[in-house]
């Protein structure tokens, strides 16, 4: 299966993430286990699970500012006029409103990093406004619940400190194996549209 050069990025991000993760687990497990690895556990675990989320939220606001750009350059290609635009979205134009340039897209990453999160749910709100609708898309939704649950663990830990205590190294990698799914039926839906993604 092809995948986008932002996915194989990300990708690369988690199998070093798997290795440092089952790397904690034999110095615990070790029968000459460190002291620091034994005495915060639950620290590394909390760790861990923030990175797998941090890594989740910044490859979806790369992977959706690159599509916007390639959008971008598209349209700024055909030179729409702007007024034509304004006409079509709002129907009675002001005199006042009128601009004689061509439509171009203004958002910038940082608009981005504002509106999309790594929740399923905003991630879902986000794509709605680029024109996609993930909840189509039968590989999106067989995973979105997993990612809304390790993301909540996440924010119970972030805001809540929350102790985590349930969360076992093996869960972390069983969860970035079910993240990289999830980023899979992600990249899979934007390569359909043939951006050069």
């Amino acid at each position: 299966m092809t995948k986008s050069r932002v996915y194989e990025k990300y990708e690369i991000l988690f199998k070093s993430l798997k290795k440092i993760i089952i790397e904690s687990e034999n110095r615990i497990r070790d029968d000459d286990s460190d002291p620091l690895f034994i005495t915060n556990v639950n620290f590394f675990v909390k760790l861990y699970l923030i990175c797998i989320c941090t890594y989740l939220e910044t490859y979806l606001q790369d992977i959706v500012y690159d599509y916007i750009e390639i959008i971008k350059m598209k349209l700024s290609s055909v030179s729409i006029p702007r007024n034509l635009v304004l006409w079509e979205v709002q129907k009675d134009v002001k005199e006042k409103d009128f601009i004689y340039k061509s439509f171009k897209i203004d958002l910038r990453k940082r608009d981005l990093t504002n509106q999309l999160t790594c929740n399923p749910y905003k991630t879902i709100k986000t794509f709605k406004l680029i024109g996609i609708d993930l909840t189509k898309d039968k590989a999106f939704n067989s995973n979105k619940d997993i990612i809304a649950s390790i993301v909540e663990k996440r924010n119970n830990i972030v805001h809540h400190n929350d102790s985590a205590m349930d969360i076992s190294m093996n869960d972390l990698l069983c969860n970035i194996d079910s993240v990289l799914l999830y980023m899979e039926s992600i990249d899979s839906i934007l390569l359909k549209r043939d951006f050069g993604l």
